[in-house]
């Protein structure tokens, strides 16, 4: 028993403070109902503490996992807010270390003259108006961000100090430690006759002007030209020029061609120096200032562009088609970063078109020009007179004639020189196109107020305007004037020898005209001009093999030129080939499409072949355009017939 009994303690002290089922069942059959109640309601109590503890246990666990959630999460937030924060000030440096822009401080003047209202604060906004408006009126094609010292997008600010700390402050700190803006500071002396307006721009110097009291604003306005000068040489020479001051501009620009602070400074101050100078001293001294641009920053896509546009004023297309091409060339690659994007497209299109204009795709040239007048924005501000001859080029004279620019009342200066040269260019290539020859004259002489003021373009006459005013006189019998007046053109000017071989051709003298159409293709092979007029002149000598044989050439220098295409449709219809040249006339159609004479003769090609009512739709179509008295004349005859 004692063993027995031994065994059930050990087994009771295992169980720990639990109840042993059989001792408690047979201690409730030994006890009272009244104690066995008792028991359970003991038991039931404990039980109950037990799930109150547990319960209040899982309730701290829950809230320990809780807080420690949200301590994890405010710490991100706070790392966050540290990280923005930082991001913020990151920016703030990184921004006032490229900030370069003009600051303007507050002036110091005589306290007398605070008093009336001329504080300090007044006129350094006075100088930041003047600057803002002279900055406003400088238009040039380089984009902005090529300036060694351009003013980026900080601009000109008057500099007014606060008090306190703020972020504005905490930025204006940043950018005076770590950026490049310039400072302009100066003060009002009086002086013995008057007062003296001073401004001081750091490295730049400091400039002064002088005069009455009562003249204050307008000495203001001096000053602000004087700083505008130190601060953007450049600028302030292109502002010069548009304002029609060119003899004060190209010092300014010469300087900045010669001592520019970088390389692309230097090659636009040749590229703009070159045209001041060509408007003056004529188109050689252009070219070699060009040439000069380009051997400073051979990457400059202006300067190479501007190259190309002397060679096409000199009229030697094949020289002007390769230095287009090397500046798409130059904007494929925009190793310096001038032109991208729409931008960067929009120009390589641009430049296209002056190759199409050389090569005689007059169609896709003036397509080019049209998206760039319609966008109503231009590299250059002769885009209408340009397109205008291309259209009259292309034989669509009404579209010419409703393009044109009226240059009567213009504005000459050196902005607007350019267009007033392309305009009436343009006005003589129409009338010339219309057999206007009286015209042709008439416009001519439009070009000596522009001859007078600007006397370099004189060198540009002899390669633009002679060619046709000179052919101009011959159909109009003034065969010595002709004679005399393209004689003195270059010799190795295109244009002048295919005008010179047409001359010849008028009086009969066709070996020399053969002579000089030759002289013209052997300086210029690649371009269609001189064997499409070739061709021309031998249809109308009645040889037509040796005619198509030109065409032939022409086509393949120029598939887009319509003028051969029309002209070997002429002479397949003299060989009795109208069949054939009703092809042609189609193909030609699609570069030239408002030419009347092209549908006029279409219309003749297709009643040789019976095709009747087709003629008359081709005939009907020519009605309805420009016609040349004679061909308004053959018309009737073939409508009638």
């Amino acid at each position: 028993m004692a063993e027995e009994n031994d065994g059930q303690e050990t087994g009771a002290e295992a169980s720990g403070a639990g109840v042993d089922p059989f001792a408690a069942a047979m201690a409730l059959g030994g006890a009272s109902r009244a104690k066995a109640d008792a028991f359970l309601d003991n038991q039931n109590a404990l039980i109950a503490d037990q799930r109150n503890r547990l319960h209040r246990q899982f309730t701290a666990l829950d809230l320990s996992i809780w807080e420690k959630r949200l301590g994890v999460l405010l710490r991100l937030v706070t790392i966050l807010i540290g990280l923005a924060v930082a991001a913020g000030v990151a920016f703030m440096i990184w921004n006032a270390s490229q900030s370069s822009g003009l600051l303007i401080e507050p002036f110091s003047v005589p306290p007398d003259l605070a008093q009336r209202g001329m504080t300090g604060q007044v006129v350094g906004a006075k100088l930041l108006d003047h600057l803002s408006e002279m900055q406003a009126q400088t238009t040039s094609e380089r984009p902005a961000e090529t300036y060694a010292n351009d003013w980026g997008q900080a601009g000109i600010k008057l500099d007014i100090p606060e008090t306190g700390i703020s972020v504005t402050e905490l930025d204006d700190f940043l950018r005076e430690k770590l950026g490049h803006d310039t400072h302009v500071t100066g003060e009002i002396v009086r002086t013995a006759s008057g007062v003296s307006l001073t401004a001081r721009t750091g490295m730049e110097g400091a400039e002064s002007v002088t005069g009455s009291e009562a003249d204050l604003d307008r000495l203001v306005r001096q000053l602000s030209e004087k700083v505008y000068r130190l601060t953007q040489p450049y600028r302030y020479g292109i502002y010069l020029a548009s304002h029609d001051r060119l003899a004060e501009a190209v010092p300014v620009l010469k300087a900045v061609a010669e001592t520019g602070p970088t390389r692309l400074d230097r090659a636009f101050g040749y590229g703009d120096w070159a045209w001041l100078s060509g408007e003056q001293d004529g188109i050689e001294t252009s070219l070699r200032l060009q040439q000069r641009a380009m051997a400073v920053e051979p990457d400059n896509v202006l300067a190479q562009m501007n190259l190309g546009d002397v060679f096409a004023y000199k009229s030697l297309p094949e020289q002007a088609v390769r230095e287009y091409q090397k500046a798409l060339t130059l904007l494929a690659s925009n190793k310096l970063g001038m032109y991208s994007g729409r931008e960067g497209i929009a120009l390589k299109g641009y430049v296209q078109g002056f190759i199409d204009q050389q090569l005689c795709d007059f169609r896709d040239a003036a397509q080019i020009e049209t998206q760039v007048v319609q966008a109503g924005t231009s590299y250059s501000p002769d885009t209408s007179a340009i397109l205008a001859q291309l259209e009259a080029d292309g034989h669509d004279i009404a579209a010419a004639r409703a393009t044109s620019v009226d240059t009567v009342d213009y504005r000459f200066d050196y902005l607007a020189a350019d267009t007033a040269f392309d305009s009436l260019q343009a006005k003589i290539h129409i009338d010339s196109e219309a057999q206007n020859w009286i015209g042709v004259l008439s416009d001519a002489d439009a070009f000596a107020p522009m001859l007078h003021k600007y006397p370099g373009y004189r060198s540009f006459s002899p390669t633009d305007i002679v060619p046709l005013t000179a052919y101009a006189e011959a159909r109009l019998g003034k065969i010595a004037d002709a004679e005399k007046h393209i004689a003195a053109t270059p010799a190795d000017c295109y244009d002048c020898l295919i005008a010179r071989a047409r001359i010849a051709e008028l009086e009969g003298q066709h070996g020399r005209a053969d002579w000089w159409f030759a002289r013209a293709i052997d300086g210029q092979r690649s371009i269609p001009f001189a064997y499409s007029y070739w061709g021309q002149a031998l249809l109308e000598r009645g040889n037509p093999d040796t005619a198509i044989a030109k065409f032939t050439l022409a086509s393949q220098k120029g598939p887009h030129f319509a003028d051969p295409l029309e002209g070997w449709d002429e002479a397949l219809m003299k060989k009795n080939r109208s069949d054939l040249a009703l092809a042609k006339f189609e193909e030609a159609e699609k570069y030239a499409p408002n030419w009347g004479r092209l549908h006029m003769k279409w219309g003749e090609a297709l009643g040789y072949v019976e095709k009747k009512n087709d003629a008359q739709k081709q005939f009907a179509i020519a009605a309805g355009l420009d016609l040349t008295a004679a061909d308004k004349a053959e018309l009737v005859r073939q409508t009638r017939g």
